[in-house]
């Protein structure tokens, strides 16, 4: 018998609908099923008792695909740099001089 059959896959996603930024906390919030302001004020709190809430939604927002993407922002930038001849270029650079440190040690 297959339990998930009918179901629908849950996933965290940045959303559009009710967005007042970049759509993580109305996200987040519709993946845990509360109301967006409360993980506003989860945030307003991280924020304000450390700062660490300005943190954790860049980190998010770079993270979490939006409503209808295949990637997220970060994976985005990732395969532009992958592409970029000057990027790949420098990492053979450091490649290659840590290879050289590693014989001569």
């Amino acid at each position: 018998m297959d339990m998930n059959k009918g179901t629908t896959e849950r996933r965290l996603r940045r959303t559009r609908d009710g967005r007042m930024l970049a759509g993580v906390c109305s996200g987040a919030a519709e993946f845990l099923g509360v109301e967006a302001n409360v993980v506003r004020l989860v945030l307003a709190v991280f924020t304000v008792f450390g700062g660490a809430g300005i943190a954790l939604y860049v980190i998010a927002w770079l993270l979490i695909p939006e409503e209808g993407a295949a990637t997220s922002v970060a994976e985005d930038l990732f395969k532009k740099a992958q592409d970029n001849p000057n990027v790949q270029d420098a990492v053979q650079r450091t490649k290659d001089a840590v290879n050289k440190n590693r014989t001569h040690a």
